[in-house]
């Protein structure tokens, strides 16, 4: 699926492209690991890239996130059309140690099996957002901020993938990570509206970004646990937020929280998501952002905290 997004979006023919793009530099944000630009972990009102309303542009991003027991890699395209409309795709792979697979079996066995592999869990994420009114950079007589509605399809890719033990044994046929913890679905989709304002030349003498999303969603951490629970099926309303200073013409800092509905429980508890980022855009055509992130409660891991690097190109 992702290969023929891909293909669609990059042949698709426009009629203008932006060779540097006509907006101010970092005020498209960067690409977050689910594919939508904004923040690192929550999208912003903003479409991605720096094209105007006459011009279409191309990005392209990966990201790496290390935790003590878990690595995400991410990576995928997008498409931003005359400053409305933006789509991308993205592919997310989890990579979970077999130390934490082995602690998920004990536990489950009551200590019947206490060795197993290590696991992989792959989503695909195709998303759309459309700005709907305001300009949050240039409308600086007026405190509306820019306003943008988006949806992000997931699909778990393993979400039923059996997991085997040393031996090649499989003692749970046909029956992944995301269902093994409870998940009742193998996708959903998320909707959010996101309200942005860049403020020009606040009383410190810098540039001040606030967002603020909200979120309908049915999604088990981010979707990578799988979507609903037998017994909690319901999509939930989740909170985002970003504060960033933009303390040189090329340098962001700032954090960003995202909240999460407990849907799972006991093994897979859910907490609020916190981050703290540096982002460095030498130009229009490359970002550069690093963050330390804190996932909150993963399974059997009270905290779950690590590294985010990530690098975006706009074409």
């Amino acid at each position: 699926m992702i290969k023929r997004l891909l293909l669609s979006l990059f042949f698709i023919s426009p009629l203008v492209f932006a060779q540097s793009g006509s907006r101010l530099i970092a005020s498209g944000g960067i690409t977050g690991f689910e594919g939508t630009a904004g923040g690192g972990i929550t999208p912003w009102a903003f479409i991605g890239g720096y094209t105007s309303k006459e011009e279409i542009s191309y990005s392209a991003n990966v990201q790496y996130l290390s935790l003590s027991d878990y690595s995400l890699t991410t990576a995928g395209a997008g498409i931003s059309l005359f400053d409305r409309v933006e789509i991308s795709v993205q592919r997310q792979r989890l990579d979970i140690s077999a130390g934490l697979t082995s602690n998920v079996f004990a536990l489950l066995t009551e200590g019947a099996v206490t060795n197993a592999n290590s696991a992989t869990i792959e989503q695909d994420i195709v998303g759309a957002k459309v700005k709907l009114f305001g300009d949050g950079v240039f409308t600086q007589n007026s405190w509306v901020p820019q306003v943008a509605i988006g949806a992000q399809y997931k699909k778990n890719r393993d979400f039923d993938s059996s997991l085997s033990l040393p031996d090649g044994t499989v003692p749970l046929p046909e029956i992944g990570v995301p269902l093994l913890l409870g998940a009742k679905d193998d996708s959903g989709t998320d909707v959010y509206v996101s309200a942005t304002k860049l403020w020009l030349g606040t009383p410190s003498g810098y540039n001040l970004l606030t967002n603020l999303t909200a979120r309908y969603t049915k999604a088990n951490v981010f979707g990578l646990l799988g979507f609903g629970a037998e017994e909690n099926d319901n999509a939930k309303l989740e909170w985002e937020g970003s504060l960033a200073l933009l303390i040189s013409p090329t340098t962001a800092i700032g954090t960003e929280f995202r909240t999460q509905t407990n849907r799972l429980g006991g093994l897979a508890e859910e907490d609020t998501v916190v981050d703290a980022f540096i982002a460095y855009f030498p130009n229009k055509s490359i970002s550069i952002t690093a963050a330390y992130v804190d996932l909150g409660n993963l399974p059997l891991q009270e905290s779950s905290s690590g590294f985010y690097l990530s690098v975006n190109g706009n074409f």
